[in-house]
């Protein structure tokens, strides 16, 4: 162990718990935010959304988003199994790289349940914080990632619904718009792409995965049966998420463009190099459906730039 730590490694060491999601939860679930808010009536109760009100609000959105993530992961990663897997695939973790111990983890968990809670209260989204802390507890301490891949999946998807939910709320200006009816529905379709897509993450982690004896959906049934597994409903999302919005042919050309080239990727590219490229493409992706409520001509009649 270090026996002399700045304040500029403790808060490199944060930032290491965070590092590895922050293209899975952070970038696409602040542009959820940022393009569900600029939807207006689509998704929310604001009929004219200013880009200037809610540019404003940026910090606020990614504050809300990354605080949450650093949550789970120090939840995630302070566990001994999590620090076996990364270990093999992660490392340069603060764990595993010996940064901090698994004690002073558990510390900086007990500071931070309370402090998120705080800054939901404040920013919003306390609902959405709440109920991603009982999923990370059934995720984590209940084994709900390991023994079977189907609730893995379904325990991700609704954490994903959550911080598309509450990042929404602070970017829509809380207390002053909310969410609308449609914007459940929109949640619940996301909320299905990422339930039967989310294995692409597993491919490049198979070795740690296997050391920890989680069953993921490619440990479980083989590579190719999960590839299968994931270009289906890539394919099939691709085409469902546009129509949810009848945006027309820009709308489809935009999601069919980039849902494609994730679909040849993930039949042809194998090995754990191009798994990780193939995730980042999957991250872009879903950016790409969330930008579908954009595409309607209701959304850009509301569209004001202050």
């Amino acid at each position: 162990m270090h026996k002399q730590r700045s304040l500029i490694f403790h808060l490199h060491t944060i930032w290491l718990f965070t590092l590895n999601d922050l293209k899975s939860i952070v970038c696409p679930e602040t542009a959820f935010a940022i393009f569900s808010a600029l939807s207006g009536q689509s998704l929310t109760t604001n009929a004219t959304p200013h880009l200037s009100d809610i540019a404003r609000r940026l910090p606020q959105i990614i504050l809300w988003n990354w605080a949450n993530l650093l949550l789970f992961d120090v939840a995630n990663q302070r566990l001994p199994q999590s620090i076996l897997e990364d270990t093999v695939n992660k490392p340069w973790r603060p764990l595993p790289s010996k940064r901090l111990t698994d004690t002073e983890a558990r510390r900086l968990l007990l500071v931070l349940v309370p402090a998120v809670f705080l800054l939901s209260l404040y920013l919003g989204g306390v609902l959405e914080s709440v109920a991603m802390m009982l999923l990370t507890w059934m995720y984590n301490d209940l084994g709900g990632a390991d023994e079977n891949y189907m609730i893995r999946n379904l325990i991700n998807a609704c954490g994903f619904v959550c911080y598309s939910s509450g990042a929404t709320v602070v970017a829509a200006g809380y207390g002053q718009h909310e969410l609308n009816q449609k914007a459940y529905g929109w949640l619940a379709l996301v909320g299905g792409v990422i339930f039967s897509t989310l294995q692409m993450q597993d491919m490049a982690d198979m070795e740690g995965d296997a050391a920890r004896g989680r069953r993921t959906l490619p440990l479980v049934h083989g590579e190719t049966t999960a590839r299968w597994s994931i270009a289906i409903p890539i394919a099939a999302w691709s085409f469902i998420c546009p129509a949810f919005w009848e945006t027309g042919f820009t709308g489809y050309g935009v999601s069919i463009t980039a849902g494609s080239v994730l679909v040849v990727r993930v039949l042809f590219l194998r090995g754990r190099a191009a798994y990780r490229k193939t995730w980042a493409v999957w991250c872009f992706w879903t950016m790409m459906l969330y930008l579908q409520p954009l595409f309607t001509e209701g959304a850009k009649l509301r569209l004001y730039v202050s």
